[in-house]
C-alpha cells in the first residue's frame, strides 16, 4: 500500500476536479481512496503503508504518447532540416533497412527510459520488430501498445499474417500494461488488399488499428490522382474505419471528411512538433472537436520530434493551434490536458483504466515538482503544467502502483 499525501491532485476526472493538499491511496496497482490527507490519513492512520510526501508537487495523471515510433531513439539527429519524404526515402528508410531486432530492443528501452524520465506511462509505438519491442516494454514497468509496422514495399513487405503470428506467440504476455495492435504505415505504403486484412484482422481479435493519415498536402494530391477522392474518403468506401481505429497527423482535411470521421468515431493523434519540424502541415483542431472528434496528442517519433517530452509537446500545440487559427482560445490549457491524458486514454479504448485520477483505476501517476523558480507564483495549476512545466520537472513516476522513477 502507498500513500501519496500533501499534494495538489490534478484528477482530470469528469469534473476536473483539482483537490489542494491531497491524498491519494494505492493498493494492488490501483487507486483505493482519493481526497483530502487530512482525512484520508485519519482513516488509515493504523494500517502499514508506504508515505510519499508530495510537498511542493502537483500529482496528475501519467501521460498518454498517442503515436511514436520510439525505436527511432537510435536515428535522433540522423536526418534533419529536410522535407518529410525526402527525409523519409533518402535517410531514414535506409538506414532502418539495417536495424536489427536487438537494434530495436535497445532503442525501444532508451525511449521507455526518457519517457519515463518526462512523466509518460503509456505510448501507442509504430514500428518493427515488434515482439523486441514488447520485451522492452516488459522490462520498463511503462504500458505499451505495439504495432509493428505494415508495410507494403519491396523486400521489407510486412503483413497482418505476420502480426497474426505475432500476436498468437505473444498474447499469453498480454495485459493492460501490453498490448499488439495493427499498424499499417498509410495509404500510399499499403495496398488496398493489405489494408482490409489488417481491417478483418483488427475486428476478429478486437485489436487497434494505427495509420498515418493525411499527414501532408502530396499525400492528399495522390490520393485523389490515384483514386478519385481524399484519404479519408478513400478509407471509408473500403470500410475501414471504426472506433478501433487511430490515425496520426491528419493535417489535410475537407469538411466532409471531418464529418465522416465523426461518424465512425476515429481517433486523432495530434503530432504539432514534427508536422511544424517536417513542414508537413496544421491539424484542424478547433473543426475535429467542435464535430465531435477525439483528439489525443502524440509526439511522433524522436528522428522527427526530437524528443519524446509530452510536456514540451503539449506547449507547442497549444501555441500552434492559437496562432494556426488566429484565436487566443483555439487550444486552452485545459483542451491540451485533456488531449495528453483522458482523451488519450478513451482512444485506446482504456479510459475505464487510465487518463485519470479516481477510485478505482490503475495507479499511473506523474509527481511534477512546482518548487521551481519557473514554476512560481501557481494561480492556476493546469496553466502551469501546459504553458511552464518541462520534462524535467518530473520528480515521481508510477505505474500500476509501482514506482519507476
Amino acid at each position: 500500500m502507498i500513500l501519496i499525501k500533501n499534494t495538489t491532485i490534478v484528477t482530470q476526472n469528469k469534473e476536473r476536479q483539482i483537490i489542494k493538499n491531497g491524498a491519494i491511496l494505492i493498493e494492488g496497482g490501483k487507486i483505493i481512496e482519493l481526497g483530502t490527507a487530512k482525512k484520508i490519513e485519519r482513516k488509515y492512520s493504523r494500517i502499514k503503508k508506504e508515505v510519499i510526501d508530495g510537498k511542493n508537487c502537483v500529482a496528475i495523471p501519467g501521460l498518454i504518447n498517442a503515436h511514436t515510433h520510439a525505436a527511432m531513439t537510435l536515428l535522433r539527429g540522423w536526418a534533419d532540416d529536410m522535407p518529410l519524404q525526402k527525409w523519409l526515402t533518402e535517410k531514414i528508410w535506409p538506414a532502418e533497412a539495417k536495424l536489427t531486432a536487438r537494434d530495436i530492443y535497445r532503442g525501444t528501452k532508451l525511449a521507455c527510459q526518457e519517457m519515463i524520465k518526462s512523466g509518460t506511462t503509456t505510448f501507442f509505438d509504430m514500428y518493427w520488430h515488434g515482439e523486441a519491442a514488447a520485451k522492452a516494454v516488459l522490462e520498463s514497468g511503462l504500458r505499451g501498445f505495439i504495432g509493428p509496422l505494415i508495410i507494403d514495399l519491396g523486400n521489407t513487405k510486412i503483413g497482418p499474417a505476420e502480426i497474426e503470428k505475432l500476436y498468437k506467440k505473444i498474447k499469453p504476455k498480454l495485459s493492460a500494461r501490453l498490448q499488439i495492435t495493427l499498424a499499417p504505415h498509410s495509404i500510399y505504403t499499403v495496398e488496398e488488399k493489405t489494408l482490409r486484412a489488417c481491417k478483418e484482422l483488427a475486428d476478429k481479435y478486437d485489436l487497434l488499428i494505427h495509420l498515418h493519415l493525411s499527414e501532408t498536402e502530396q499525400e492528399v494530391k495522390d490520393c485523389l490522382a490515384k483514386h478519385r477522392c481524399r484519404p479519408v474518403e478513400y478509407l471509408e468506401k473500403i470500410n475501414f474505419f471504426g472506433r478501433n481505429v487511430i490515425a496520426a497527423h491528419a493535417c489535410w482535411l475537407s469538411d466532409k471528411e471531418i464529418k465522416i470521421l465523426a461518424k465512425r468515431k476515429v481517433s486523432l493523434a495530434n503530432c504539432p512538433t514534427s508536422n511544424l519540424k517536417l513542414v508537413s502541415g496544421i491539424m484542424p483542431l478547433s473543426k475535429l472537436l467542435s464535430a465531435g472528434v477525439n483528439v489525443c496528442l502524440g509526439t511522433d517519433g524522436p528522428s522527427s520530434n526530437n524528443n519524446l517530452d509530452m510536456l514540451e509537446d503539449m506547449k507547442i500545440t497549444a501555441l500552434v493551434h492559437k496562432w494556426s487559427e488566429k484565436n487566443p482560445e483555439a487550444a486552452s490549457a485545459q483542451t491540451i490536458l485533456d488531449m495528453a491524458t483522458i482523451n488519450g486514454a478513451q482512444a485506446l479504448k482504456m479510459e475505464e483504466k487510465i487518463g485519470s485520477i479516481d477510485i478505482g483505476k490503475e495507479a499511473d501517476i506523474v509527481m511534477l515538482n512546482f518548487d521551481k523558480p519557473h514554476l512560481k507564483p501557481c494561480f492556476d495549476e493546469v496553466s502551469h503544467i501546459v504553458y511552464s512545466a518541462q520534462g524535467g520537472d518530473v520528480k515521481r513516476v508510477i505505474v500500476e502502483g509501482k514506482v519507476l522513477l
